[in-house]
């Protein structure tokens, strides 16, 4: 026998399967829009490869005082305040070697890089043993208006060849 009109249920049966297909379209195109949100907001950049703001000179001076010349970190930036012979500077706490983040060992008073065992002096960052090639690479410090700014984009990081202390690296003087 030939239908000539179509039954209630085969309605019912393609009404159900086009909305089952159009609710995957949009779970799908919203878990799309879900994933793609995040990267168009304008987010607020802080850390590694902006200028930091780390206090005073004042500021910065009396905390070294009370700590027995302790370097200071600043964890967003990823640097180390220190102080050195004439001056402040700031220290990348990536390791010259395979670049370990080095952390500073109060008990040892300097820094040690756990990776591979090297160490640097707490106060010019030069190597004082390990596989280092060469010294921890600084940032460069400014000061405006009586405030210490430290610019910690990594690839105008002032790089020392030497491993000895040189004065001329020095921006800001104690």
């Amino acid at each position: 026998m030939i239908r000539t009109h179509m039954s209630d249920q085969g309605l019912g049966r393609r009404r159900l399967l086009r909305g089952v297909f159009l609710g995957g379209v949009a779970l799908g195109a919203a878990e799309l829009v879900g994933a793609v949100a995040p990267y168009l907001r304008v987010t607020r950049v802080a850390g590694l490869g902006t200028t930091v703001s780390v206090g005073t000179r004042a500021e910065i001076l009396a905390a070294f005082a009370a700590n027995d010349d302790r370097p200071i970190l600043n964890y967003a930036g990823r640097f180390f305040l220190l102080h050195a012979p004439g001056g402040i500077v700031a220290a990348y706490r990536k390791c010259t070697h395979l670049g370990c983040s080095v952390p500073f060992n109060a008990a040892e008073d300097q820094f040690h890089c756990v990776c591979h065992q090297s160490r640097y002096d707490k106060r010019t960052a030069v190597v004082l043993g390990g596989p280092a090639p060469r010294p921890l690479d600084l940032f460069h410090v400014r000061e405006e208006a009586g405030v210490l700014l430290v610019d910690t984009n990594p690839l105008g990081a002032i790089v020392r060849a030497d491993n000895v202390w040189d004065t001329s690296v020095l921006e800001v003087r104690a």
